[in-house]
């Protein structure tokens, strides 16, 4: 099995362990079973990615992780398990924000050059930036809810929301078309991020704090 094999195979591997992981914390009795399993698979992605192509440099991967690391180890030892909820709601959508700025990058990267991104490369893009606002965004208003800030603790309703968040669907699913048809242009994806953030918030508004 050559190079290539083995690093796809190593993403194959660490798309299991995140579905299992997520299946994991579905239930207390195995969610630290879940978070292990999740942690294991963000580690084979990285080191099959370092492998496949040099981002960064390593100094700034191992700086990364020495970072992320303490601030995860004071975050367990200082959180309440009351206040868990809005921790895991953070974490979330930095997790989003996180994959609308790789694809943005990746798109930024790629505007220097004389050929446009694949087909592939654009979809990839493209839905990162469309999951990763909705998930950012939605997931500090659902943060808001549950550290009980008052001007989030009610579900804020007003007509014709169904139809409002649809259009919102509709109009974002377009430009993330405009994405994949345009690799070539920046601003589709900055239309798009911009209409799946206030996606996000929409969607979310209208659940109240206690059924957060």
């Amino acid at each position: 099995m050559d190079k290539t094999a083995l690093i796809y195979l190593a993403y194959l591997i660490a798309a299991v362990l995140f579905i299992l992981g997520l299946k994991g914390l579905t239930h207390p009795r195995s969610a630290v079973r879940g978070n292990l399993l999740g942690a294991l698979g963000m580690f084979v992605a990285v080191v099959a990615t370092l492998f496949h192509q040099e981002i960064v440099r390593y100094e700034l991967i191992i700086a990364g992780v020495i970072i992320g690391a303490t601030i995860g180890v004071m975050l367990a030892v200082k959180i309440q398990m009351t206040a868990m909820p809005q921790l895991v709601a953070l974490f979330n959508g930095f997790g989003g924000g996180a994959s609308v700025l790789v694809a943005g990058a990746e798109l930024w990267l790629s505007q220097g050059t004389e050929t446009p991104p694949n087909t592939d490369t654009a979809v990839a893009i493209a839905a990162s930036g469309l999951i990763g606002a909705v998930t950012f965004w939605g997931s500090l208003v659902a943060f808001a809810k549950l550290q009980e800030i008052k001007a989030f603790k009610k579900p804020y309703r007003y007509p014709g929301l169904q139809a409002i968040n649809g259009l919102l669907m509709l109009a974002t699913i377009g430009m993330a078309l405009l994405c994949v048809v345009y690799p070539q242009h920046v601003l589709p994806y900055v239309g798009l991020v911009l209409l799946a953030s206030v996606l996000g918030v929409t969607l979310v508004n209208p659940i109240g704090g206690a059924d957060m």
